[in-house]
């Protein structure tokens, strides 16, 4: 007994002696001498090369409620040749090295974007080991410093407001895309090269500018070629089986001049796959979408109840006419365009690639001259807590 009483004392006493050699964290660096960056903005510097601007973390020192609490965050701004040394150069302002590993998002302006690689000016992101892959990166229209400066609405910055607005509108209206930094390295490397970065801009709303994610920027080879429209966009997210969810609004007449405002029918989407096909023939493409929708009715403004007897399948086919319309207005401007935002030159390499290394060269153009077929599968899950009947019976025919 005493023999293993005194082995458990050594072990003890050894346990507590290599306790004392290890650190309190993975550096030596106390929080004093960390600035954490929460938003980084990238655009052309006046005198040319690379403007950086950050928006770091600044410590509240009010006490709770005694007073109005100071803003969170500080923004500054540093330029050089290279985005690395700018990145040195913010000790010489704050006086503390920056630290990336809570960083909610970077901002790309959208001049600086058409004449370089983005890949290539994130370079210094991807290879140090603080940034994480997971964070999310926006084209802005105009200088991207600008809109760190706007004060934001109820989060603590401006910089998780972009964040959240991103996922957002990606996830819940379907007029914009979500895309993180290993997201983006992922479709650029792709065969085709083409991503799609969301887009940040400024909108007129009650006299006063409010910043908007909505629309894509398409990057090929690493630069900014186009800018999707939100409109657009629902449609190219079909075509891609990128849809996540949004409303599909379905007039009550086919007359396109006619008024819309309360003349429609309107479902949310809550889930749709996107099937596609890709079958050379000659020298082009035949592409073919089929793409299955699960709706939900949301608003039943032309008057037609859904009936056993054929309300509910009418509005099926209006909705899936109406889905059909929009991939096929949004393919037409892709092909315009030439650009394969679809992943067709990608699914060629996976199908057949000894014909894709062959088109290659010219699949731009190639994708141009494709022919394709959209089709649309719409099913109608409830009408909400109401029964499938309009509220106001005076409402007119569909």
């Amino acid at each position: 007994m005493r023999l293993r009483f005194a082995t458990m004392v050594r072990l003890v006493l050894t346990a507590t002696l290599l306790g004392s050699l290890l650190t309190g964290c993975g550096d030596r660096a106390e929080l004093p001498e960390k600035g954490f960056v929460m938003g980084l903005a990238l655009d052309e510097a006046p005198q040319g090369g690379i403007g950086l601007t950050v928006q770091i973390y600044k410590p509240s020192q009010s006490i709770v409620g005694r007073g109005k609490p100071s803003q969170s965050y500080i923004n500054i701004e540093t330029d050089d040749e290279s985005v690395i040394e700018a990145v040195r150069d913010i000790t010489l302002h704050l006086g503390r090295k920056a630290q990336w590993s809570h960083m909610r998002i970077i901002l790309v302006g959208e001049s600086l974007a058409r004449k370089h690689s983005v890949v290539r000016l994130l370079d210094f992101l991807y290879r140090d080991h603080e940034p994480r892959l997971t964070t999310h990166l926006l084209v802005t229209k105009g200088a991207a410093s600008h809109y760190l400066d706007t004060v934001p609405y109820i989060e603590n910055s401006v910089s998780q407001q972009y964040y959240l607005s991103e996922k957002s509108s990606h996830q819940m209206t379907g007029k914009s895309v979500s895309a993180n930094l290993l997201q983006l390295a992922l479709q650029s490397r792709s065969p085709s090269a083409v991503a799609l970065i969301p887009y940040l801009y400024e909108r007129e709303s009650l006299q006063k500018p409010a910043p908007t994610v909505a629309g894509a920027a398409v990057l090929v080879d690493g630069r900014m070629k186009e800018i999707i429209p939100s409109k657009l966009l629902e449609g190219v997210l079909l075509l891609a089986n990128g849809y996540k969810s949004g409303i599909v609004e379905v007039p009550c007449s086919a007359d396109p001049t006619g008024e819309t405002m309360l003349q429609e029918d309107a479902v949310e989407v809550l889930s749709t796959k996107t099937a596609m096909t890709v079958r050379p023939a000659g020298d082009h493409l035949d592409l073919n979408f089929r793409v299955k929708a699960v709706t939900a009715l949301s608003e039943l403004a032309c008057g037609l109840a859904l009936t056993p007897k054929g309300g509910s399948g009418k509005l099926r086919l209006r909705i899936q006419k109406k889905m059909e319309q929009s991939m096929s207005e949004s393919m037409d401007w892709l092909l315009q365009k030439r650009l394969d935002v679809v992943g067709a030159g990608n699914r060629l390499f996976e199908r057949h690639t000894k014909l894709w290394r062959e088109w290659k060269s010219g699949w731009p153009d190639r994708f141009a001259r494709s022919a394709y077929e959209v089709h649309a599968d719409v099913t109608i899950l409830t009408s909400g807590t109401n029964v499938g009947k309009p509220v106001d019976k005076r409402t007119g025919e569909s």
